[in-house]
């Protein structure tokens, strides 16, 4: 490396992204050289702005509800942390408990999620059929077998207004954004990444390269020829505004339909998964037939109330979908070392990046994780075959 080249750089300029170079920023001793290549400056198409912005405590994997609890303190404190002099992020945290319904064939494995997430701390309530329709009058509940209703380290936040907040920060501190595309990873005949190449011209020397590529992170990871089983996937979200109000509405995991909705202003926020499969990173087509066919008799079955809506506007995201067991992939590459994954979050990235961001940075900085212990998420058992299932 010359004098000039960067220490680290950071492919993707996300939420995740923007996590690891404010982290490393943060931790590292002065004279750290951290750059960050993001294809899009408007952030537009990112994962991260065109997530649901929900945060929750309801995971099957332990690992995943320390996340969420690191990111929910992170974010109650991020106007003070954040700040830059006295311009403070608009996060927008707003605590308001999931409820998570479920049929009676999950009773007995979502009663074991409950009693783990207790014993991390959390403090989700079960519910039966009765409490339900006392808590939620408007709700129809006969298909549903029990519920869980989430504590208060829960709720709804602006994953754009974090990703922004982050990103300013790191660059407050030190860390380099520039405007471009890695076209390809360049390796010595011992394996270490020794520098990166651009789509205009340019070739970076560096120290270690960090994948927090979002959807393309398989590409990426492919430019280094390392295999990463991590493919994008179109997910649809529906605003849509109904006639009578739904009094104490939570953020709803409905199980039961695999729908999803939330209360969000004065509107409701609604998606529903598809088996559409594997999309193309440029597909942000909204298809508005899903919401019609799929969505909106959906969450007429739940509720009345919903039977008379009218449909606000639609939009497309991605997310980057681990297929090997739905969680992420954090840490080097055992035939790399100096080359990080921090991919593959399955759809709850915007709420875990504050935690994935210290990680990386704690793992680049000291060797190792010291906050939270996110070992289980490495490489290596994509090579063992020793799946981590995420199912909530």
């Amino acid at each position: 490396m010359t004098a000039t080249s960067p220490d680290v750089v950071i492919v993707g300029g996300g939420g995740v992204g923007s996590a690891i170079a404010y982290f490393l920023m943060r931790l590292a001793q002065p004279g750290l050289r951290v750059v960050v290549y993001e294809r899009d400056p408007t952030y537009s198409q990112a994962s991260t702005t065109l997530a649901a912005g929900g945060i929750r405590q309801q995971f099957s994997t332990p690992e995943n509800v320390l996340m969420s609890q690191f990111g929910f303190a992170f974010m109650s404190e991020a106007a003070e942390t954040l700040a830059i002099g006295t311009d403070a992020p608009a996060i927008g945290l707003q605590p308001l408990s999931y409820l998570r319904l479920a049929a009676e064939a999950d009773v007995e494995t979502i009663e074991a999620q409950v009693e783990m997430q207790r014993s991390l701390g959390a403090r989700p309530r079960r519910l039966d059929r009765d409490d339900l329709r006392r808590l939620y009058p408007w709700m129809q509940v006969d298909d549903v077998a029990m519920a869980v209703l989430g504590g208060e380290d829960e709720g709804l936040f602006d994953p754009y207004g974090l990703l922004q907040g982050l990103r300013r920060k790191a660059i407050d501190l030190g860390a380099a954004f520039e405007v471009a595309e890695v076209v390809s990873v360049e390796r010595d005949a011992g394996g270490q990444v020794t520098s990166v190449s651009l789509a205009d011209g340019r070739r970076t020397t560096c120290g270690l390269v960090v994948n927090a590529a979002g959807p393309r992170a398989a590409a990426v990871a492919a430019l280094a020829s390392i295999a990463l089983p991590v493919t994008p996937i179109k997910a649809q979200t529906f605003a849509f505004r109904t006639q009578e109000p739904l009094p104490g509405c939570p953020i709803v995991l409905d199980h039961v339909q695999a729908l999803q909705f939330k209360p969000e202003g004065a509107m409701f926020v609604a998606a529903r998964p598809t088996d559409a499969g594997e999309a193309a990173a440029s597909d942000f087509e909204v298809d508005h037939a899903l919401f019609d066919e799929s969505v909106w008799p959906a969450l007429a079955h739940r509720s009345a109330a919903f039977e008379a809506i009218k449909l606000m506007r639609g939009w497309a995201g991605h997310i980057e979908w681990n297929t090997f067991d739905g969680n992420p992939v954090l840490g080097p590459a055992p035939e790399c070392p100096n080359f990080i994954f921090a991919n593959g979050f399955s759809g709850h990235g915007a709420q875990h990046l504050p935690a994935a961001g210290r990680a990386i940075a704690e793992l680049i900085l000291t060797g190792g994780y010291r906050t939270l212990d996110l070992s289980r998420f490495g490489y290596g058992r994509l090579l063992t075959g020793e799946r981590v299932p995420e199912t909530v």
